[in-house]
């Protein structure tokens, strides 16, 4: 999949006001790990940001194992319940989806009903929730958002990518999607 940060980045973080968007486990643990929330509101700070029912579980196994950053996460997104029409298209689309996880299944079932946006770090999620219509931002377009809104200085978003690379255990973030 092409990467298109600055498409993605003016559509998407510069929407209307009243948009929502839902974040994957991933993005909302990547940001969490690294203290790094409030942040990530700041760029989002246009949307009404939710999490669904099964990412709130998927975020809970973390705390099984001593982790506490799932309790962040949870003091400062709100979980956003499918309405029984939606519940009802997750059941048929996991049946027809086995590839992708049940909390970016529900999200995006959300998400295609209600026009809300979802955010991943997942290529197959954002790339099943792209063909589907919804529209997807991905951690590329947040990282350029920090930099190109002024939010931080390119060696702030530097200083995140070398937290969320080693915090997160990220693989290696190509800078020149950011930066460019």
């Amino acid at each position: 999949m092409k990467f298109r940060a600055k498409r993605r980045y003016n559509e998407g973080l510069t929407s209307s006001l009243d948009k929502s968007i839902i974040l994957d486990t991933d993005i909302a643990s990547a940001f969490a790990k690294i203290n790094q929330l409030e942040l990530l509101s700041q760029v989002l700070h246009r949307y009404s940001i939710f999490i669904t029912p099964r990412i709130y579980e998927e975020l809970m196994v973390p705390l099984d194992f001593g982790y506490t950053y799932p309790l962040d996460i949870f003091d400062r997104i709100n979980v956003l319940c499918p309405s029984l029409e939606e519940a009802k298209d997750y059941q048929l689309l996991i049946l027809e989806n086995r590839k992708l996880g049940k909390g970016e299944l529900e999200a995006i079932c959300i998400c295609k009903s209600r026009r809300y946006s979802f955010s991943s770090m997942d290529k197959a999620a954002l790339r099943y929730a792209d063909a589907v219509g919804i529209e997807t931002i991905n951690l590329y377009s947040i990282l350029r958002a920090f930099w190109e809104s002024g939010i931080l200085l390119q060696k702030d978003v530097e200083g995140i990518i070398r937290a969320l690379e080693d915090k997160d255990k990220i693989p290696i973030i190509d800078r020149n999607k950011i930066f460019d």
